[in-house]
């Protein structure tokens, strides 16, 4: 419901009230054939023994909210908002959570008119906001489940045996919802006849009573629960550029786009300090305390308390244990520079994009160079060599291998011999688009006819990965979810070339 006031001569007042119901239901229905018949013929009548598996996970959502905005003068605002959620994911008691949020926006120039001026400043808002979210669990975390399962073991005299297990989560009757908060300082401004605009943000992101997976001692009769334990901060900056350098029959605008974020894991739960998140138990992305959020895990290179790598007695570097934070894939900063070209109907646009920093652990580059299987390490692999580094005495060390065999031991053995800087610029999306003019389609059915021919990721460089390996630091093997820079020898990237045709009637 939408409402709108007007209060007095300065005040105006309006909102939305309004409620949602989200049911979200998904049933898994399977069948697993085995000890085939007939070869190559793939139907389930085909095979000897049969067996089938199903499941079922519902979760409902129930939420009312309401904001309320007050304006005075169309030069100050200040809005108030709030969201009250029923879970089915949680036990009763802890069901319900309110999170509110509150903004207060000024517009200097409505409020002072000799700002404004067309040569200069057209435009300039102010805001600062305190915002609030909530996050659940997936269902039936909160109880101890049953499983059902039937025809499992045949005894030798031809019995059929059933069986019902306790799943190895332990339930956790008092988990409740994750809370999300969030203060943000904002800019919004136009310069020169609407030509220059500029929106900043600058936010500090508070994430508490995170759910997360925990182990258990398997004594216990259990491996895991699932508890609310960790907080996250993030710390951020996000600048907007758009510029409209000619303006005409020819155009010539542009965007820039800069976003920088810093995360730090403030807590987990009593007595743990890290937990694994992604990836393999050694080797993949954790949250430890004090680290940003997904940092690497696995065997460092040992050094030496001057920060010298310690030599081992056959002249490679030595390799720690699997324990050890061995980079973070949260880049720098990242940046993107989208232009756009237009005269009458035709346009030209390109993006460029540029990530600075991020590390990538990648098995393709390890294993191409651990093998001299690029330029990059393709030279007489018995040449002796002395490593740069100290033995355990402190002294430098003295003690010859040979190229080949460092190669392998440097590669092959530290997990962080795979760590390399994910610095990239890419050319993003290249198009070329024409529309053709009306008069042309006058005595036609088509209202509007577009052709357009574009390019995604045309061109790349890493520059910081060896040159010969060409290496894309978007070639990621953990897929959807948490996990973030590992190549476990992925397939290469694909450019993409299109053709669209649009028309109207």
């Amino acid at each position: 419901m939408l409402y709108n006031f007007k209060l007095g001569a300065n005040f105006d007042l309006d909102g939305i009230i309004g409620a949602n119901l989200r049911r979200e239901v998904r049933r898994f229905n399977g069948a697993n054939s085995t000890n085939q018949f007939v070869y190559g013929l793939l139907n389930h009548g085909n095979f000897i023994d049969h067996s089938s598996f199903s499941s079922t996970r519902e979760e409902n959502t129930i939420g009312v909210y309401g904001t309320a905005t007050l304006g005075y003068n169309s030069y100050f605002y200040v809005n108030l908002q709030a969201r009250n959620d029923w879970t089915s994911t949680l036990e009763k008691a802890n069901q319900a959570l309110l999170y509110p949020s509150a903004s207060v926006s000024f517009i200097p120039t409505e409020a002072i008119p000799g700002l404004q001026s067309r040569n200069f400043l057209n435009y300039l808002k102010l805001r600062v906001g305190y915002g609030t979210s909530a996050g659940y669990p997936n269902p039936y975390q909160t109880r101890n489940t049953l499983t059902t399962s039937t025809r499992v073991y045949q005894t030798v005299g031809g019995s059929i045996l059933n069986i019902n297990s306790v799943s190895d989560r332990l339930g956790n009757l008092d988990l409740k919802p994750e809370l999300h908060k969030e203060l943000e300082f904002g800019l919004e401004s136009r310069f020169i006849d609407n030509r220059i605009g500029v929106e900043l943000s600058i936010y500090n992101k508070n994430s508490s009573d995170l759910i997360i997976d925990l182990d258990l001692d398997p004594a216990t009769g259990f491996t895991n629960t699932t508890v609310n334990a960790a907080e996250i901060t993030n710390k951020g900056i996000e600048l907007g550029l758009d510029i409209t350098p000619i303006r005409g029959d020819f155009t010539w605008d542009f965007k820039i786009n800069y976003t920088r974020n810093r995360s730090e894991v403030v807590q987990i739960a009593e007595g743990v300090d890290q937990v694994g998140i992604a990836g393999y138990t050694n080797l993949g992305n954790i949250a430890k305390v004090g680290e940003p959020y997904g940092v690497f895990f696995g065997s460092p290179f040992v050094r030496n308390p001057s920060g010298a790598l310690l030599v081992n007695n056959v002249g490679s570097y030595v390799e720690g244990s699997n324990d050890g934070v061995i980079g973070d894939p949260n880049p720098n900063f990242t940046a993107n520079w989208i232009n756009n070209f237009s005269y009458k109907g035709l346009s030209f646009g390109f993006q460029w994009d540029y990530t600075d920093g991020g590390d990538i652990y990648s098995s393709t580059v390890q294993a191409l160079l651990a093998r001299g299987n690029t330029v990059d390490t393709d030279v007489d692999r018995f040449l002796p060599i002395i490593l740069p580094g100290e033995l355990a005495d402190g002294t430098p060390n003295n003690i010859q291998t040979y190229i080949g065999d460092a190669f392998f031991d440097g590669y092959f053995g530290a997990s962080e011999g795979g760590v390399f800087d994910g610095t990239v610029i890419r050319l993003r999306e290249v198009s070329l688009s024409y529309v053709l003019p009306e008069k042309l389609l006058s005595n036609s059915p088509f209202g509007r006819i577009g052709i357009t021919l574009s390019g995604q990721n045309l061109w790349y460089n890493a520059p910081n990965f060896p040159v010969g390996i060409n290496f894309d630091p978007e070639v990621l093997s953990l897929g959807v979810g948490n996990g973030r820079g590992f190549d476990f020898r992925t397939g290469p990237t694909a450019k993409k070339i299109g053709f669209t045709l649009n028309a109207t009637f």
